[in-house]
């Protein structure tokens, strides 16, 4: 791994806008080593980096296909512990639900997934965390949950990251 997180970063956040099918400027065998480049960095990732390298693994997910690289972005993210998923997923949730509404509802749902699981915990960390966000980004992130509770992401798991305080 990089000697600074700056590099590894920048190469991280290159990587993760993964080269769509359709790409005609981008050679097949480039867009692969660069697939295969960035799923070996994450991982690599042991989850005892820091909860920045966290945030860059969320911020790295920028397209819709990803050919599978994304669900190992949500594993690598997930090495972090709850409170650094949390913290980092709260973080992008904004630019994830109207960028990437699907991939927001697929990093929501590995938080109510935990449900009766010894990573329960970080279901009231999530409401912990979520409470401390601006209003505007509660609401939205609100809004959000309800939409995929109703027939989306978490429609197994309802009320589980729902308003937790009945306002």
């Amino acid at each position: 791994m990089p000697t600074s997180f700056g590099h590894w970063r920048s190469e991280l956040l290159e990587l993760g806008h993964i080269i769509q099918d359709h790409d005609t400027n981008t050679p097949a065998d480039e867009a692969e080593r660069r697939f295969h480049r960035y799923c070996a960095m994450l991982d690599a990732l042991t989850g005892a980096e820091g909860e920045h390298y966290a945030l860059a693994v969320l911020q790295s997910v920028q397209v819709g296909h990803d050919y599978g690289a994304y669900q190992t972005a949500r594993h690598a993210a997930w090495r972090f512990g709850g409170t650094s998923y949390c913290a980092a997923l709260l973080h992008e949730l904004p630019r994830l639900i109207t960028t990437l509404p699907d991939w927001a509802g697929e990093f929501l749902v590995v938080i109510a997934n935990a449900a009766d699981t010894r990573h329960a915990p970080g279901i009231t960390c999530f409401h912990r965390l979520l409470a401390a966000r601006p209003e505007a980004e509660q609401r939205q992130i609100a809004a959000f949950i309800t939409q995929e509770e109703d027939d989306g992401w978490l429609s197994h798991c309802a009320g589980l990251l729902g308003n937790q305080h009945g306002d």
